[in-house]
C-alpha cells in the first residue's frame, strides 16, 4: 500500500489544489454513443476474473469513478492480461484507442495522457485519453483508461490524480465483501468530494471525523497526525477546539501510537481471540474514559504512515469484521488526500529540506543516471574552476569622443542667415559653417563712412584757414571715426563662422533655425579634430574596484563589430554619475592607433582586462557581493 500511495502522492499536487471542485462533481456521466468494437469487447467481459479483481467489482468501481469525474465519454478497466473487466457505458465509443493507451500505461508502468484523439463516426470528434496502472503494492493488477472531452493540462492532472487514488481504493475494495463494497463506495465518493472542498488539512480532518462519526454512530472520532516522532491529536469529531494537555487526549494519542508501532488495526473488544497485538494503551483508555465503549484504531497511510484515527462507540454496538473492512476501505481512499493537503502546508524551510533530501537520494540512489552525470559534471566543473585561473574582464558600455573639442559660439547678437553644415559633417580648416545676418552692421558701416567724409571735408577747410586749434580737434575726431569704422568691419567679418581646423562637427544644426535670434556667447557648433579620439567607458560602481590608469582593454563599436580596438586607461573620474537606473564612473582611455572609420558619438561595448583571478571567483563574485551587501543591510 505504501508504494502505491507514494506513486499517487507524487503526481501533480499543485494542480489538484488549484482545480475547481466541479471537476469531481458532474451529472454528465457517460455518453451513450454506439461503437461496434466496444460492444464486442464488452460482451466478453462478464465472468472474466483477475486475482483480487472481478467484473462485478470493476463495474461498480468504474461507475463510482465516473460520477467523480466530469464529462467522461467512455471508461474501461482491464486486468493484467489485457482482458476487459468493465466498460461504461456498455456501448461506449473508442474502445480500441482506450485499449492501446491502457496497454502502453501497463507496459511502461506509468500513466499515459494523450490529447485531442479523434474518435467516433469518421473520427469526427476529439477527446482526451488518460490511462494509468492499478497496483497492489508492487504488483500491477490491471489498468484503467478514460476517454473524456478535451480539457486543460491542469484538469488532466486532476483526473489522473483521482484515477490513481481510485486505483488504490479499488485494490482495497477487492479484499472486502460485496455488501460492504457498495456501502463503502458510495460513502467514500461523497467523503472525498467533501474533503477536497476544504483549503487545509485540519478542516479536511474535521470533516472526515464528523462524517465517519455520524455514519458509524460513534461517540467520539479522533484523528491524530505525526509531528516528528510522536502523534498529536489534530481534531475530535463535533468539537471546534479541545485542550491537548488533558489526560483523555494523551491516552487517545498513546492508543494511536500503539497501533502505529505494531502496524496493525487494533479493536477493543477484540473481534477474534486469535489477534496477537498489544492493546494495553487501548485498555487504559477504555478503563479511564470509555468503560462501556468499544474502540478501534486505524493507521492513516499515504507515502508512509503519517497518522491514525481512533473510533469510540457504545459497547452494545462493537466493531465487527465488516465494519473494520468498511473503515479500512474508506480510509485507504481518503488518507492520501489528507496527506497531500498536509504535504502542501509545509513551511518553506521544510520544503527546501525535503527537496534537498530528494535530490541527494536521486544522486546517491540506483536511478537517474542522467541526473547523476549532470551532477558529476557540475561538481567537476566547480572543482576545476576553483583551481585554474582566468582573465577577469569588466564589461561596460562605451562611446567615442574627440580628444578635444572647439566650441563655435555666436560672436555678436543677431539672427541666423545661413547654415552650411550640420553635426557629423567633416570640415576643413577655414571652411564656412554658418553666417549671421549683417544688414544692421552694413548700415552702421555706411554711417561711419559718411562721418569720415564729413570730417575730411571740414579738415580741408580748416587747413585752408590755418586754424590750428580746429585742425587738432578734427584730427582727433577723424581717428575716432576710423576706429569705429574698423570695428564695424571686424564685426562684419565675424558674422561668418568658420572651422578652426580639420575635423568633424560633433554638435549643432542650424538648418532648421534660419532667422532665429542668437545672443552673444550662444553655442552654435562644436568641432572635434579629425583622427584624434578617446573612448569613454561607463563602468558600473559594482565593478570599479581595481580599475586604474594601469589597465588596458578593447572596445568593439556597434558600427564595426568585427574590429576590436585596443586602448589604455588614461584617467578615472573619481565622481560617480547617476543615470540609467544605476551609478557609474566615467573612465577615459586613449587608443593606441587611430582608426579612420571612427566618428565622435559612436557607441559600443568595452572590456577592461583586470588581470588573472580564479574562475570560480570570476563566476560567483557578483552574487557573493550582493549577498554580503544584503546581509549587511539587515544587520548580519
Amino acid at each position: 500500500m505504501n508504494a502505491a500511495a507514494e506513486q499517487i502522492s507524487s503526481e501533480a499536487p499543485d494542480e489538484l489544489h488549484q482545480a475547481n471542485v466541479g471537476e469531481m462533481h458532474s451529472d454528465h456521466l457517460i455518453d451513450s454513443s454506439n461503437d461496434a468494437d466496444g460492444q464486442e469487447a464488452y460482451a466478453q467481459a462478464p465472468g472474466v476474473r483477475a486475482e483480487g479483481l472481478n467484473s462485478e467489482l470493476a463495474n461498480k468501481w468504474l461507475v463510482w469513478q465516473c460520477k467523480m469525474i466530469a464529462d467522461v465519454i467512455t471508461g474501461v478497466v482491464y486486468d493484467a492480461s489485457g482482458n476487459m473487466l468493465a466498460m461504461r457505458p456498455e456501448n461506449g465509443v473508442g474502445a480500441d484507442k482506450l485499449a492501446i493507451a491502457g496497454q502502453q500505461a501497463f507496459e511502461n508502468n506509468k500513466p499515459v495522457i494523450t490529447t485531442e484523439i479523434p474518435f467516433g463516426n469518421s473520427n469526427g470528434r476529439l477527446g482526451d485519453i488518460i490511462a494509468t496502472p492499478v497496483k497492489d503494492g508492487e504488483k500491477t493488477l490491471g489498468y484503467v483508461a478514460l476517454l473524456m472531452t478535451p480539457r486543460p493540462q491542469s484538469r488532466q492532472n486532476v483526473v489522473l490524480q483521482l484515477l490513481q487514488w481510485g486505483g488504490f481504493w479499488l485494490e482495497s475494495l477487492s479484499q472486502i465483501s460485496d455488501g460492504v463494497q457498495i456501502e463503502a463506495g458510495a460513502f467514500t465518493q461523497s467523503l472525498i468530494s467533501s474533503a477536497l472542498k476544504h483549503s487545509n488539512s485540519q478542516k479536511a480532518c474535521m470533516e472526515v471525523a464528523a462524517r465517519i462519526s455520524d455514519r458509524l454512530n460513534c461517540d467520539r472520532v479522533t484523528i491524530g497526525l505525526k509531528k516528528g516522532v510522536v502523534i498529536r491529536a489534530e481534531c475530535i469529531s463535533h468539537l471546534a477546539s479541545f485542550d491537548e494537555r488533558t489526560q483523555l487526549v494523551r491516552r487517545i494519542e498513546a492508543a494511536m501510537e500503539e497501533s502505529l508501532d505494531q502496524d496493525s488495526t487494533i479493536t477493543l473488544p477484540r473481534i477474534t481471540d486469535a489477534e496477537s497485538v498489544i492493546d494495553q494503551a487501548h485498555k487504559d483508555l477504555q478503563s479511564h474514559h470509555s468503560e462501556n465503549s468499544s474502540i478501534a484504531t486505524f493507521a492513516l497511510e499515504g507515502r508512509s504512515e503519517f497518522g491514525a484515527i481512533t473510533l469510540e462507540r457504545s459497547q452494545s454496538n462493537p466493531f465487527d469484521q465488516d465494519t473494520v473492512q468498511w473503515c479500512e476501505s474508506v480510509l485507504s481512499a481518503i488518507a492520501p488526500i489528507i496527506e497531500l493537503k498536509r504535504f502542501e502546508e509545509r513551511s518553506i524551510l521544510s520544503k527546501a529540506r525535503d527537496s534537498l533530501r530528494a535530490t541527494c537520494q536521486s544522486l546517491l540512489g540506483p536511478k537517474h543516471l542522467k541526473l547523476k552525470l549532470v551532477a558529476a559534471i557540475a561538481a567537476a566543473t566547480i572543482f576545476l574552476a576553483g583551481i585554474f585561473n582566468g582573465n577577469h574582464i569588466v564589461s561596460a558600455p562605451a562611446f567615442i569622443e574627440g580628444a578635444q573639442s572647439q566650441v563655435i559660439a555666436a560672436p555678436i547678437a543677431g539672427f541666423i542667415k545661413s547654415s552650411e553644415v550640420r553635426a557629423g559633417d567633416s570640415v576643413k580648416k577655414g571652411q564656412l559653417l554658418a553666417t549671421l545676418d549683417d544688414r544692421t552692421l552694413q548700415l552702421e558701416l555706411r554711417k561711419w563712412q559718411s562721418e569720415e567724409n564729413k570730417i575730411k571735408k571740414a579738415y580741408q577747410e580748416a587747413l585752408a584757414k590755418k586754424a590750428r586749434t580746429e585742425l587738432s580737434i578734427l584730427r582727433a575726431k577723424s581717428e575716432q571715426i576710423e576706429a569705429e569704422h574698423s570695428l564695424v568691419l571686424e564685426r562684419i567679418a565675424r558674422t561668418e563662422l568658420k572651422a578652426p581646423y580639420d575635423g568633424y562637427v560633433t554638435s549643432g544644426d542650424l538648418s532648421q533655425s534660419l532667422g532665429a535670434p542668437v545672443a552673444i556667447g550662444d553655442i552654435l557648433f562644436e568641432v572635434a579634430p579629425a583622427e584624434e579620439y578617446k573612448v569613454i567607458v561607463k563602468v558600473n560602481e559594482r565593478d570599479m574596484a581595481g580599475v586604474d590608469n594601469s589597465k588596458e582593454g578593447k572596445v568593439v563599436i556597434a558600427a564595426m563589430p568585427g574590429e576590436p580596438i585596443h586602448f589604455a586607461v588614461d584617467q578615472v573620474n573619481p565622481m560617480a554619475i547617476s543615470g540609467e537606473g544605476n551609478s557609474y564612473f566615467r573612465v577615459e582611455a586613449e587608443f593606441d592607433k587611430a582608426t579612420p572609420e571612427l566618428r565622435p558619438g559612436m557607441e559600443g561595448v568595452a572590456r577592461i582586462d583586470m588581470g588573472k583571478r580564479k574562475l570560480l571567483w570570476i563566476w560567483t563574485h557578483k552574487i557573493v557581493d550582493r549577498v554580503r551587501l544584503w546581509l549587511w543591510s539587515i544587520g548580519w
